[in-house]
């Protein structure tokens, strides 16, 4: 049984994007796109019986419908291929008012064909059972854990008793942990099994790099111990949410692709992709994954990003920032700069011929100039620190400062309790 395991998708980035003739999107849409069409092309004509998506399909809560309809074509083409295809709610997907309907909801609405969705609305309905994947080569059992929404996951505990931020995430580790712990009480052993989650999993095994998920988020995620998903139950982890793919550390294989395409300079850290795994059905279950279990990264088509970073030595660094340009292949990249100089070089500098030598780059996202810097005493210069006792130095400075009488004497009483305490016992 092939199956493919993919995440954060986010179409609708626009980041670093130029217009394209002929098309309502950016160039950098176009490049999510291309990759999900390389996903879906490489599913179909490799006959792959399952698509894992571990959510995040959209960049926006509430997308466009272009969109929704370029992301709808792409799933039908799976579909009418025959390939099962199991869809799971990040944040991004989530709307941003309770009741409305998330960005997966109509694909269980028009009951497509082969496509199976994983949110909230399964549990309230089922209960916390998983689903079962009928594809070509069998069943296929998908357990999994949908973007947790601190609000609902709560609903039933008892918040009164928690009065620390740590409490309260004491309280989503044990709601997401029963989650986990009573759909894998429904696994059949003799069925291969996944875990999905879009989930930010914390504690040993789990030494991430941290991407662009961070500002796009824009507000700290509740994060979930590795314990809390009992991942014995299962063969294999397929998680999302981390933007730079790597593998936890876990009884069980267990992964985050990362994004098919890089979000920006923070994401082009580590290979971008998707996974292709195969369970062997005549095996027992804890062998039935090819090899050693790690899933092959099939590597999805890119746009570069290319950072440069020069220290010049000439009095005027142009003509060496222009050479440092010349040996980078830029052609379609998503390019910086940073050139690290002096103050005299910052002002012999020519930063409009080093633009000119970007103009092959797709984008250029800056050409940045760092200089050093000084450092600055935090004291007048009149006063030397080693001529006087700390409080006659807070004393001087602030008579430089004009500061009252009354709130001197206030400051420099505190200054000396300060000191007092911090002296050591016996001393």
């Amino acid at each position: 049984m092939r199956v493919l395991h993919f995440a954060d998708l986010h179409i609708g980035v626009e980041l670093y994007g130029r217009p394209l003739a002929g098309k309502p999107w950016s160039s950098r849409m176009q490049d999510f796109l291309d990759a999900f069409d390389y996903l879906v092309d490489y599913a179909v004509e490799e006959r792959v019986d399952a698509v894992i998506f571990a959510g995040d399909a959209y960049k926006a809560r509430e997308p466009s419908q272009t969109q929704q309809r370029e992301f709808a074509r792409r799933i039908r083409r799976l579909s009418e291929a025959g390939v099962a295809v199991f869809l799971l709610t990040g944040n991004h997907d989530l709307p941003n008012a309770e009741a409305r309907a998330h960005a997966l909801e109509i694909f269980r609405t028009l009951d497509v064909p082969n496509v199976h969705v994983g949110d909230e609305a399964w549990f309230q309905r089922e209960g916390f059972v998983p689903q079962v994947l009928e594809t070509r080569s069998g069943p296929l059992q998908v357990a999994f854990v949908p973007w947790p929404r601190t609000s609902r996951l709560l609903a039933k505990s008892d918040l009164a008793a928690a009065s620390s931020i740590d409490q309260i995430e004491k309280l989503i580790e044990v709601a997401i942990s029963e989650m986990v712990e009573a759909q894998a009480a429904c696994i059949d052993p003799g069925i291969p099994s996944i875990l999905a989650a879009h989930i930010q999993l914390s504690g040993r095994g789990v030494a991430m790099k941290d991407g662009s998920e961070r500002w796009m988020q824009g507000h700290n995620a509740p994060r979930v111990p590795l314990s809390a998903l009992r991942l014995g139950a299962f063969e294999y982890a397929a998680l999302g949410h981390i933007h730079n793919g790597f593998q936890v550390d876990a009884e069980i294989p267990c992964w985050y692709p990362g994004p098919m395409n890089a979000v920006d300079f923070l994401d082009a850290q580590t290979p971008k992709g998707f996974l292709d795994l195969t369970f062997d059905t005549s095996k027992p279950k804890g062998a039935r994954l090819n090899g050693s279990g790690i899933p092959r990264l099939i590597e999805t088509p890119n746009r570069p990003f290319v950072t440069i970073r020069i220290r010049p030595r000439d009095p005027d660094p142009t003509d060496e920032v222009i050479a440092a340009i010349a040996g980078h292949d830029l052609t379609d990249a998503i390019v910086r700069v940073e050139v690290h100089l002096d103050r005299d070089q910052d002002a012999q500098f020519r930063l409009s011929e080093a633009r000119k030598a970007l103009a092959h780059a797709h984008v250029v996202a800056g050409v940045r100039t760092i200089l050093p810097v000084e450092s600055r005493s935090r004291l007048p210069p009149n006063v030397q620190p080693d001529a006087s006792s700390p409080i006659e130095t807070l004393d001087t400075w602030l008579r430089l400062r004009e500061t009252p009488d009354e709130r001197r004497a206030r400051l420099l009483a505190a200054a000396r309790e300060l000191l007092e305490e911090s002296e050591p016992v016996g001393a």
